[in-house]
């Protein structure tokens, strides 16, 4: 296959239906409905005031059937090659399919009083909508689902934690995934609370060519036009959008997709040490036949990698514009599918891995017993209690061992002098203070919000389908 990238090839089954919405083709598409919805606005506007004539209920309903074809597009983009500009051979287009359905008397309306801009802006805003709520937001409700099941069905398993990568105070297998869980509970929080702007301003973002078009008071016309189509209008504009709010979705996207790496990176780990292992793809090596590889957790760290790089690098540009606007930013949009395509393939990994672990609770409670060092915290906090001043000198003194057996440690309270039944009963198993309480704290409460993201994307499901008719 003659493709550049290997989501068009590789993984493409793996993102069925997401070049359907995220390719140029659509875009071409979204193009096209908002300038049908802005003649059918304009139309409307211009009757009022007895401009032009009103339009039919049957007119109407012919007008809002456009649709572009296959060869609708292949003009298009014939049509741009001979004019140089995308949207003005879209335009082109558009009045010959006016034509073909009897409406030709409108199509001096196509376009009036817009800039290219105008159109793109509302266009892009229109495939970042269908991008964030029927693929990256589902999928990472998914993942986060996997999570909270795991958070909730090892909450009480005791682990050993490692903090610069030494032996540390225990914790849980559940309550560590719950940390991941409520970080992506937390990014999905703010994807689903985040607006779209969008604008129809004019070249420069004056407004100036609608003064030639009629009496009216176009900045609210026009910010209504703008609101019914679900974005949030920009009260002010250069030719372009300001760029903020597109750069801060996607700079939350980008910094989701770094926490999915930490969850990765984490769990590579886990599974290097022996504390998990996994079902699904035995993918292996060449050479060495007892290989078992983690290919779906490292091709997910890959992918995720590689869309977060480029969508806050993408941020970061986006961010300036020479004057009223240059044209660096549209080449750099039109990446934007593909950028949150590979995060979207990322997060599916991730969601493949993460639903096959099984915990090795053997190898987990063999760690522990190798390491009853890391008990010092409680000696020293209980002695402390116990009123010894000079608690956590005498700890470091008899506990800064590379590892210590159950025997050692019990010596060590002995040599303390301390005969306390807490301590005498303590073991790196049972040492994990409330960690299975905040794991399903963590699991309940990312439920209920996971819960909201659905019912958003539901919501915003519905109101996309009705733009696009």
């Amino acid at each position: 296959m003659d493709v550049l990238s290997p989501l068009d090839a590789r993984y493409r089954n793996e993102l069925r239906g997401y070049h359907e919405i995220a390719s140029e083709e659509a875009f071409i598409m979204y193009r096209a409905r908002v300038e049908l919805l802005y003649l059918e606005f304009l139309i409307d506007k211009l009757s009022s005031i007895g401009l032009v004539r009103p339009i039919s209920d049957e007119e109407r309903q012919r007008l809002r059937g456009i649709r572009l074809s296959s060869d609708d597009i292949s003009e298009v983009r014939k049509l741009e090659d001979e004019l140089g500009h995308d949207v003005k051979a879209l335009e082109y287009v558009l009045r010959g399919r006016l034509k073909a359905i009897g409406l030709e008397h409108y199509a001096h309306l196509l376009h009036l009083g817009l800039t290219s801009e105008d159109v793109n802006n509302l266009a892009m805003g229109i495939m970042l909508r269908r991008v964030l709520y029927e693929y990256l937001i589902p999928s990472l409700v998914d993942l986060g689902k996997v999570l909270i099941a795991l958070s909730s069905k090892y909450a009480d398993t005791p682990m050993l934690a490692r903090t610069h990568g030494q032996p540390a105070t225990p914790t849980t297998f559940g309550k560590e995934i719950a940390y991941h869980t409520y970080r992506l509970c937390s990014w999905v929080n703010s994807l689903i609370n985040l607006k779209i702007n969008g604008k129809v301003a004019g070249a420069s973002g004056s407004m100036a060519s609608f003064t030639m078009i009629a009496q009216l008071d176009w900045p609210r016309e026009l910010m209504n036009f703008v609101s019914s189509l679900g974005f949030e209008p920009a009260p002010v504009s250069t030719q372009i959008l300001p760029p903020d709010n597109l750069t801060h979705i996607l700079a939350v996207i980008g910094l989701t997709s770094y926490s999915l790496i930490n969850l990765a990176q984490d769990m590579w780990m886990y599974s290097m040490l022996g504390y998990v292992r996994f079902r699904g793809r035995a993918i292996g090596s060449s050479t060495m036949p007892h290989k078992v590889n983690p290919v779906d957790l490292e091709n997910a760290e890959g992918n995720l990698k590689l869309g977060s790089s480029i969508l806050m690098e993408v941020s970061k540009i986006l961010q300036s514009s020479r004057l009223q606007r240059d044209l660096s930013d549209s080449t750099i949009k039109r990446n934007l599918g593909l950028a949150v395509g590979y995060v979207i393939l990322g997060s599916k990994r991730l969601k493949k891995f993460m639903e096959g672990i099984e915990v090795d609770e053997g190898a987990l409670i063999n760690d522990l017993n190798n390491h009853w060092e890391v008990l010092s915290e409680a000696v020293q906090v209980r002695l402390r209690v116990l009123g010894q001043a000079d608690a956590y000198e005498k700890s470091l003194r008899l506990f800064r061992a590379p590892r210590m057996s159950m025997g050692d440690y019990l010596n060590a309270i002995k040599e303390l002098g301390v005969d306390d039944k807490l301590l005498m009963n303590l073991s790196p198993s049972n040492y994990t203070g409330y960690a299975s309480v905040i794991a399903r704290n963590i699991a309940e409460s990312c439920s209920q919000l996971l819960n909201k993201a659905e019912e958003t994307c539901a919501r915003e499901r519905e109101a996309i389908l009705s733009i696009l008719g």
